[in-house]
């Protein structure tokens, strides 16, 4: 309920505001406005009145300026709909809301939970650092108008825009900040103008009526810097209070308004002129180190979404010329190529007859939907009907790219101790440096007031754990980038302490220890004719297994017919039409017709098997080229760590691989994804595993490890159940990735070192009193540059040191 603060002033109970003569009072509750109250009921009424305790005790938004029912009319056109949603099957559609107005916990608590003011909604995701929020309804039970209604109705007014391109680059809540930081930086400049006689005045100083003159100045100035600009601090002070939880805008906040009041004191009882000098600058630079801090944050955010992790590549077709590019150097009107398996990176339509697409990127979920020519496919849609023809219409999106890749569905439960640890440091760290200020005061208090409360304010402003909060993400934004320039691609930072961590690997041989396109390849069976050499290769050609590239390399036909039906069974093989002719090729299992006709000690074999229409033809066997620099790399990591091998293929190379595994139980051949995941969980039940495959007959086994890597040499096959992406070039540095990341975990522990060393050390000065608030505000920003010093060069000349850099 809200509180009168006098008399005749009220504050409304959704939104804080102070409420008008004749405001609307329901159920003994007084609101500014039917908006609010409206609001208040709507949340009240569908169990979400838990958001009136997270956070702000009046998180909500004002909602005087009421929702015109005609205002987003027009998103019930097609046009415009297919401008603003990043997905939809005609049923399950997504579109991002860029909501300027989320400000706090409370903004992200209801937005996720919008699905219970509209059972159309699936889900809603929010980020808060673009405020933005991804929405995902039902068609057939709401429409796009009437999420966009909900939104606005409940506070949350959507910015949209139909060009992406003029999507606005300050939020209001920047300006905002920025205004915040450049009134103090006036305030500051301006007293300290007003002060400048005082400070010239001599041993006699100023006359008195001109020191309350002066004073009175500086106050009326540094009184919207008190009530406005430190305003920051006192609302992230009272969020933590609200919660129950400590943070250091509490003691910042204290300390600020101990200088404020006692300087108030001096000017209005003439007892002296105060420190509103000093007031003004305090203020000032924690504005610009909180701002400083906001821009490395939102620095490392760009990097995550806009550098090198997520690497695509693409095969653009020009005048019947095949070629693969970056992903990120598509442009609106390129015609792309997509085989079986591959990531379509944009909104494309498409140009062949038909096709099929799985959407579980995207939705989390894995129905297959059918396309045909004309049909618009949207990003993070996986081709699964063969090779695939289309037709870019929408510019390549890294960060919604990104975003997928880390949604729910593809999480796995990770070890993270040094965050925790961080964690529970902050948690204490301001209710010790509160006693620590209070014992200080109250030490000077007897002897010298002005030194107790100098004390008091200093120990409060110096106290700084902002260096222990960036340690971990500025650290391992850096591994993570200089990994990525290294073509190993994590999917967040996470990765990087839990491969550290790693115990076991687990590598899976077939396109991972292998090289496809140096395989030996000899066919043995039926002649084949021309014409069905020429339609295995068009019907091989829409895979990406590395056996069906080795394959078609060796018949070395174009193959350019397509075929009538395609599909391909995970771990089997695959399956093929043209006309009135069926071909099958995989395992032996996989084709009918084929196990009693092959010797019994030819089984186990890398082998594929063909045949025709129910006839068995013969076989391709395929003896795998393992890639350069394997025999040092493994004997390197057998030094360490524990080394498994799986593999779908038979155990004809069991011998070639023994000498360098040694251990002969690790050596598993002949094994399905199935069986892949279930050994892959027994070894994870017992400690950290690394998992290393292809990301195609292994999807199951990387999710299931503690750290799942997706080796590929074309990179538009990537699983997103992998945490990392490596590309096959660059194995044989797995070792030195590994041995950086644990480096990364060092780097973090001796910032946190440092970061509690300034504390200390600066504790100790500041409890005599001889440190001035002023100088305590400059030198607090110092912790915070000097662990991004720090690890900048740390991480950057042991990676010059490791040959990666």
């Amino acid at each position: 309920m809200a509180q009168p603060l006098t008399d005749n002033i009220t504050l409304c109970v959704h939104c804080g505001d102070s409420c008008p003569e004749g405001h609307v009072v329901r159920n003994d509750l007084d609101f500014c406005c039917d908006g609010c109250a409206m609001v208040y009921e709507l949340l009240s009424e569908n169990g979400l009145d838990a958001y009136y305790q997270i956070g702000d005790s009046t998180p909500g938004i004002s909602r005087r300026k009421s929702v015109r029912s005609v205002r987003y009319e027009y998103l019930d056109d097609a046009g415009v709909r297919e401008k603003l949603l990043t997905f939809t099957d005609g049923r399950k559609s997504t579109i991002t809301f860029s909501l300027p107005q989320i400000h706090c916990s409370s903004c992200i608590w209801l937005l996720e939970n919008i699905n219970r003011l509209d059972p159309g909604i699936y889900r809603s995701e929010v980020s808060f650092t673009r405020r933005e929020a991804s929405v995902t309804f039902d068609e057939s039970k709401t429409t796009l108008r009437k999420v966009a209604e909900l939104l606005d109705r409940i506070g949350y007014e959507p910015d949209l825009r139909l060009d992406s391109a003029e999507r606005r680059q300050i939020t209001p809540g920047d300006r905002d900040f920025y205004i915040k930081v450049g009134l103090a930086g006036f305030a500051f400049g301006n007293i300290m103008l007003f002060s400048l006689p005082e400070y010239l005045s001599g041993p006699a100083g100023l006359d008195a009526q001109f020191n309350h003159l002066f004073g009175y100045l500086n106050l009326i100035i540094a009184i919207p810097v008190f009530f406005y600009s430190a305003s920051v601090f006192y609302r992230s002070a009272w969020a933590g209070l609200h919660q129950r939880q400590w943070n250091m805008d509490i003691a910042i906040s204290i300390g600020i308004a101990a200088m404020f009041g006692r300087s108030t004191w001096e000017i209005i009882s003439g007892y002296g002129v105060g420190y509103m000098d000093s007031f003004a600058m305090l203020v000032f630079f924690l504005l610009v180190g909180k701002l400083f801090q906001r821009k490395t944050f939102e620095r490392l955010s760009f990097d995550r979404d806009y550098r090198s992790y997520f690497p695509l590549s693409i095969i653009v077709k020009k005048r019947d010329e095949e070629k693969s590019i970056p992903a990120t150097s598509l442009e609106t009107g390129d015609l792309i190529v997509l085989r079986h398996g591959e990531l379509l990176p944009a909104d494309s339509r498409l140009m062949s007859p038909e096709t099929r697409v799985d959407y579980s990127f995207v939705t989390g979920e894995s129905d297959e939907v059918p396309a045909v020519k004309g049909d618009l496919i949207y990003a993070g849609g996986r081709i699964t009907g063969g090779s695939t023809e289309l037709v870019v219409t929408k510019p390549v999106s890294q960060s919604y790219l990104t975003q997928l890749w880390n949604r729910g569905e593809f999480k796995t439960e990770k070890t993270d101790t040094i965050r925790s640890v961080t964690n529970r440091f902050s948690r204490y760290f301001s209710p010790v440096v509160l006693l620590i200020a209070l014992t200080a005061a109250l030490y000077w208090l007897p002897s010298s007031p002005a030194t107790a409360i100098n004390a008091f304010t200093a120990v409060l402003i110096i106290a700084c754990p902002c260096a222990l909060a960036l340690s971990a993400p500025f650290t391992l934004g850096w591994v993570t980038g200089i990994l990525g320039r290294n073509k190993f691609y994590v999917k967040n930072s996470d990765v990087i302490e839990n491969m550290a961590s790693s115990e076991t690997i687990v590598f899976d041989k077939t396109g991972t220890l292998t090289f496809p396109m140096e395989a030996r390849v000899r066919y043995l069976g039926t002649p084949l004719s021309d014409a069905v050499q020429e339609y295995l290769s068009a019907g091989l050609r829409q895979s990406t297994h590395p056996m069906s590239r080795a394959i078609l390399r060796f018949l070395d036909h174009r193959g350019m017919h397509h075929p009538d039906f395609f599909e391909e069974v995970t771990g089997s093989g695959l399956r093929f039409r043209f006309g009135d002719d069926t071909y099958v090729v995989g395992s032996a299992g996989f084709v009918e017709g084929v196990l009693d006709q092959i010797p019994e000690n030819r089984q186990g074999r890398s082998r594929s098997y063909i045949s025709l229409n129910g006839k068995y033809l013969g076989f391709f066997e395929v003896n795998g080229s393992y890639r350069p620099g394997l025999k040092g790399l493994i004997e390197r990591l057998r030094e360490r760590y524990s080394l498994h091998l799986l593999s779908g293929d038979g155990p004809g190379e069991r011998e070639a691989l023994l000498p360098l595994f040694r251990d002969a139980s690790r050596m598993h051949f002949e094994k399905n994804p199935e069986q892949k995941l279930e050994y892959v969980r027994d070894l994870s039940s017992h400690g950290h595993v690394l998992m290393i495959g292809d990301g195609l007959n292994d999807a199951g086994a990387l999710r299931a490890s503690s750290v799942g890597i997706a080796v590929t040499d074309n990179t538009g096959t990537f699983t997103p159940s992998s945490d990392a992406i490596m590309h096959a070039s660059v194995l044989d540095k797995l070792d030195t990735f590994i041995n950086f990341s644990r480096y990364g975990k060092t780097v973090i522990r001796i910032s946190i070192a440092l970061s509690i060393l300034y504390n200390v050390i600066g504790l100790g000065y500041a409890v005599t009193g001889t440190l001035s608030p002023l100088i305590c505000a400059i030198i607090m920003p110092v912790s915070s540059v000097t662990v991004i010093v720090f690890t900048t060069l740390a991480t950057n000349l042991k990676a010059r040191r490791m040959g990666l850099a």
